[in-house]
């Protein structure tokens, strides 16, 4: 199956469709959603990606996600994502925009939070291993492993939504 995006501007307007391959190989900007999987402690659902990855193999993320498709809607999207992604059900907490610029990938994203008494199931074909974190672990973690480039700003917004 062919996945189709929609393009859009700086302003998040739409101006267009495109395949996944187009969007990546033109690094046109296109829509995402990102989210955090909190436990009721406040601990971070962190993960590793396996070295089959396309884009940034063996590197770690603190939030899961992935694609909006062409006419979905940022709300709709991150519910289908924590489903598919980590089985998680249950209503998403918007945190907040985020636009991701790297030479890699242009995207607007929205950033939400799941919080749940729930294990979440990686995909072991996509993820080689997760485990929930405290921040303080994390940001010993950082210095040792290779995050993803938005960690930074991620972890950032997550201070915010914790205080």
């Amino acid at each position: 199956m062919v996945e189709i995006f929609d393009v859009v501007d700086e302003d998040d307007n739409v101006i267009g469709k495109a395949t996944r391959k187009e969007v990546h190989d033109k690094k046109l900007i296109h829509r995402s959603v990102m989210f955090f999987i909190l436990d009721k402690k406040g601990r971070v659902f962190v993960t590793q990606r396996t070295k089959t990855k396309d884009m940034f193999p063996e590197y770690w993320s603190v939030t899961f996600g992935g694609h909006v498709d062409a006419g979905e809607s940022y709300d709709d999207a991150v519910v289908r994502e924590a489903r598919e992604e980590a089985k998680i059900e249950g209503k998403p907490i918007f945190l907040r925009s985020f636009k991701k610029r790297i030479p890699e990938e242009k995207e607007n994203s929205r950033v939400y939070a799941f919080v749940t008494d729930k294990m979440p199931k990686i995909d072991k074909e996509e993820l080689k291993q997760g485990k929930f974190m405290t921040i303080e672990e994390i940001y010993d973690l950082l210095k040792n492993e290779r995050f993803l480039p938005e960690t930074k700003g991620l972890l950032k917004i997550l201070r915010e939504f914790q205080s």
